[in-house]
């Protein structure tokens, strides 16, 4: 995107314990809202650090597993 902006993009599989569970959450939108929510969470920690790790920079391609 930039020097000073990334793009993160999820995509998830998720399985309740049971049928009721699974239409409830995806109804309700409790999945999607707690998964914003935790990204909006992380974006936070990112941005307040103020400074670079020093971490891995490479790059993770569909389908690898680290």
């Amino acid at each position: 995107m930039g020097d000073a902006q990334t793009r993160v993009n999820v995509q998830m599989d998720v399985e309740g314990d049971s049928t009721a569970e699974n239409v409830a959450g995806d109804l309700l939108g409790v999945v999607e809202s707690q998964v914003r929510g935790d990204l909006e969470r992380f974006k936070q920690l990112i941005e307040n650090r103020g400074e670079e790790t020093g971490a891995w920079r490479g790059e993770v391609r569909e389908g690898e597993t680290k």
